[in-house]
């Protein structure tokens, strides 16, 4: 699986870190886990080389800051009950763990969510790098396996990054198709699936292709039918602000013949205030709320 890690709100100052090795440490500073989570000094304890990590592959996966994302580690132990699994930005520093049962299991997968906190950006200046996660399991011994790589794309700008080549689609570093807005709801996806977004505004009015504006101010001003030169994408936006209140917000697999990935980024008042990600299958269909102060 590959993360795309997006700041959208980098503030672009000199003064933050551009250094691969820097970027991972902060990103480890900023890391969110659940509570319970312990960190481990890997030079402090035992290397169990039987443990093995499982790749579980996958496509791209756009991560914003303050966006919940869940860590999947797949583990076979044959000589030892593993009890946690863990993850680590870069190469150096402890290793973050999170206890997945209490019994331990020799193979298995632990589930867990993650996040880095949403003011990450103001501590980077505008880069786009390859940056390693690692992802390890603990047995119940309190020994660990060696790292297992994923590649996370740091993206916080400058695109042209070469170490960034291959990992990313042009799509990515494009910034959200559209106008933005108050709030403004963003859905892109890969492939050649016909997804649509429906928005509700709070008086009950839906935009999508079939209405695409209201009388609350909101437009529908990207459409995408699954054949974007530049990447799929559909943007419902309130350029004046739109009304406070619930916003009710779905996606729908329209026409298609696989399942396709997709990420919805809400914005509102200049920050990205909400993001989600999934897959969808031929009639599903997927939706959530935001509520405009």
């Amino acid at each position: 699986m590959i993360l795309l890690f997006s700041c959208g709100e980098d503030d672009g100052g000199d003064s933050g870190a551009s250094n691969p090795a820097d970027v991972a440490k902060l990103m480890n500073e900023n890391l969110i886990l659940p509570a319970g989570s312990f960190e481990v000094d890997p030079s402090s304890v035992s290397i169990d080389d039987s443990i093995i990590i499982n790749d579980s592959g996958g496509n791209s996966i756009p991560l914003n800051s303050g966006q919940q994302m869940t860590n999947q580690i797949s583990f076979n132990a044959p000589n030892g009950n593993v009890n946690a699994v863990g993850m680590r930005f870069g190469t150096t520093g402890p290793i973050y763990f999170v206890p997945i049962n209490t019994g331990g299991a020799t193979a298995g997968t632990g589930n867990f969510q993650f996040a880095l906190q949403a003011g990450i950006c103001d501590d980077l200046s505008s880069i786009c790098h390859d940056i390693k996660c690692y992802e390890f399991a603990q047995t119940s011994a309190g020994a660990i396996s060696r790292g297992n790589i994923r590649d996370v794309a740091m993206l916080c700008g400058n695109c042209d990054e070469p170490s960034c080549q291959g990992l990313v689609d042009a799509s990515d570093c494009g910034g959200l198709s559209g106008a933005d807005g108050n709030p403004r709801f963003n859905l892109t996806w890969s492939g050649s699936t016909d997804l649509d977004l429906v928005v509700t505004d709070p008086n009950g009015a839906s935009i999508s292709f079939l209405s695409p504006s209201s009388n609350s101010g909101g437009t529908l001003d990207v459409d995408c039918v699954g054949d974007c030169l530049n990447g799929n994408s559909e943007n419902i936006t309130w350029p004046n602000t739109g009304p406070k209140g619930v916003y009710s917000f779905y996606v729908n697999y329209y026409v298609g013949n696989s399942t396709t990935s997709f990420s919805v980024v809400v914005r509102d008042k200049g920050n990205t205030v909400l993001t989600k990600t999934g897959t969808l299958a031929s009639g599903d269909s997927a939706t959530w709320s935001y509520t405009k102060n």
